[in-house]
């Protein structure tokens, strides 16, 4: 049957879609638009092969020759936090502290998960020596995610900055969320030790060598603590067995010579 309105309607609607398409919402070459727009654009295909390539040269520790695809990931896609942290990792590798640091910013900067590069951005700033830029980088991780880790890193951070009071907060708060966590553990023991509290110590410091008799941090703990207990002659059992470990290790060396002043006043 012809039915005069759809041979009207049918027309209209042609004309209608054709309108709609090409004059309201017409078509977008969205990769040409932005390769027109961004001189670094790469295309998904381009970019997986970079990315093969730098993996595969990272393998087999080309470190140096990884950097070129990298770079050109990152230059194209610069708020990746995947090619960012590749290259973070790359320049660490190739001892590129400076380069690296600031690839880390900007993992904390872009990743949703910014903890992951936590503690590594404190230590790139170590390696420059630019000690208050790896205090505040420990502290920033701390204050993102409070997990054992950047507790740890923070409150060790909190006492060689001589700081032994809040670091014996946070260790304390350390020891409530991981109470196994042996630097947890032995920082403790140190700061007790520091602040003449090596009774609360003892039992902590020596569970942990119970555990792990050749740990040199945990011995030198041990060495503070029974010199604070007035017992230098255990103290001096546990430092002489660090010296042994880690002959080179210049704490264990000037505790060692100054609890062997104090057992030789006795």
């Amino acid at each position: 049957m012809d039915i005069p309105f759809i041979r009207f309607a049918f027309p209209v609607l042609i004309l209608y879609l054709f309108w709609n398409t090409f004059i309201v919402n017409p078509w977008v070459d969205e990769a040409g638009e932005e390769a027109s727009s961004n001189p670094n654009y790469i295309s998904p295909n381009a970019a997986r092969e970079l990315l093969e390539q730098s993996r595969s040269l990272i393998l087999k520790a080309e470190y140096q020759a990884a950097l070129t695809p990298l770079l050109r990931l990152h230059k194209a896609f610069p708020e990746d936090h995947i090619y960012i942290a590749q290259l973070g990792e790359t320049y660490d590798r190739l001892e590129m502290y400076k380069e690296g640091a600031e690839m880390w910013e900007l993992y904390l900067q872009y990743a949703p998960t910014p903890v992951d590069g936590c503690p590594q951005i404190a230590f790139d700033y170590q390696k420059q020596g630019k000690d208050r830029e790896a205090f505040k980088a420990f502290e920033r991780c701390w204050m993102i995610e409070a997990d054992a880790d950047t507790i740890f890193f923070y409150g060790h951070a909190l006492e060689m900055d001589g700081q032994f009071a809040k670091a014996l907060k946070l260790y304390r708060d350390g020891i409530k969320r991981a109470p196994n966590y042996p630097d947890i553990q032995i920082g403790l023991a140190r700061v007790l030790a520091r602040l003449g509290e090596s009774a609360e110590a003892k039992p902590g410091i020596d569970k942990v060598l119970q555990r792990r008799p050749d740990n040199v941090d945990a011995l030198l703990a041990a060495g503070m603590v029974y010199s604070g207990l007035g017992d230098p002659r255990t103290a001096l059992v546990h430092l002489r067995h660090a010296q042994k470990l880690a002959p080179q290790d210049n704490d264990v060396r000037q505790v060692l010579a100054r609890v062997s002043r104090q057992a030789a006043s006795q």
